[in-house]
């Protein structure tokens, strides 16, 4: 087998550090196993694509969704399977997976190499392959970013400064026979049905349907933001009737603002334009799985 791990060293608190002794001691003569370490956002994406032109059997993403998902956009449409090893904070798509959060589990799947095709989301020239957002779940992301606990408490410390201070916008979503347009407090687009830390948003969501899950709620107050909370929490969010929920293969918003801010599985950005448009890619990568 020729295998090639990309390891994002800082993942999970440091773990990625010390995860290459583990790799080793699972892959023995016979095996070909070379060993990439990131050093800075995007690095995996284009450590990727130089391994690609050498066409190992299996590209392995080590670290939370954020490498996965720069991992995974190198290789759309690419026979070449992806391996998961979470060590992550919040490991969505390897829930959603039923990936184990065990690292000497994960990597025993690799020599199985059990696979399946799966979805993914593009959104303008960005692709996700769990979920992304706009409104408070993109201000709650680039809160988390900037806290020292990247863990659950970290991100409910996020999620608890996103009521006290997030202010909705005001968005026009299109799709199919909708049109809303007014404040937003949550616009969510899923291809999981696992948003990280156990939380789902979506959870009727399957990743390979060919189609996305879309969440969108309207301005609340702060005692109605409580009450959304715990919908998300007890998965009955579905019930809320200021939640509009549906299944896209295209979707289109436009915002009252200049820009955009969103999160794209777990990783905070913003887009220098009013509108984006997100649409389905359906078989879009290769995946081990249990």
């Amino acid at each position: 087998m020729n295998i090639e791990f990309i390891i994002n060293p800082i993942a999970g608190k440091g773990k990625g550090k010390y995860i290459e002794e583990k790799i080793k001691a699972h892959f023995h003569d016979g095996d070909t196993v070379k060993i990439h370490y990131t050093a800075y956002p995007g690095h995996a994406l284009i450590i990727t694509q130089k391994i690609l032109l050498r066409a190992p059997d299996i590209i392995v993403a080590c670290g939370g969704d954020g490498t996965v998902n720069e991992v995974a956009h190198s290789l759309i449409h690419s026979a070449i399977p992806l391996g998961i090893i979470p060590i992550g904070s919040g490991n969505g798509l390897a829930a959603h997976l039923k990936i184990p959060k065990n690292t000497d589990k994960a990597l025993q799947l690799l020599k199985k190499a059990n696979t399946v095709s799966i979805d993914a989301g593009q959104v303008n020239r960005y692709y996700f392959f769990s979920n992304m957002g706009l409104g408070i779940d993109a201000a709650v992301i680039g809160r988390y970013e900037k806290v020292k606990q990247r863990n659950l408490w970290g991100y409910i410390k996020a999620g608890l400064w996103g009521i006290r201070n997030y202010r909705p916008a005001v968005y026009k979503v299109v799709w199919e026979e909708k049109l809303l347009k007014y404040p937003f407090f949550f616009l969510f687009c899923s291809n999981s049905n696992e948003a990280g830390y156990g939380i789902s948003f979506t959870p009727k969501a399957k990743i390979n349907d060919g189609l996305l899950d879309v969440l969108c709620v309207e301005s609340l107050t702060f005692t109605q933001q409580l009450y959304f909370s715990l919908l998300v929490l007890i998965r009955k969010i579905h019930t809320y009737r200021k939640a509009v929920t549906g299944q896209i293969s295209f979707l289109e918003i436009e915002s009252s603002e200049p820009e955009l801010h969103l999160q794209i599985d777990g990783e905070y950005k913003t887009i220098r334009e009013n509108k984006i448009k997100i649409a389905v890619v359906k078989n879009a990568i290769t995946v081990i799985i249990p």
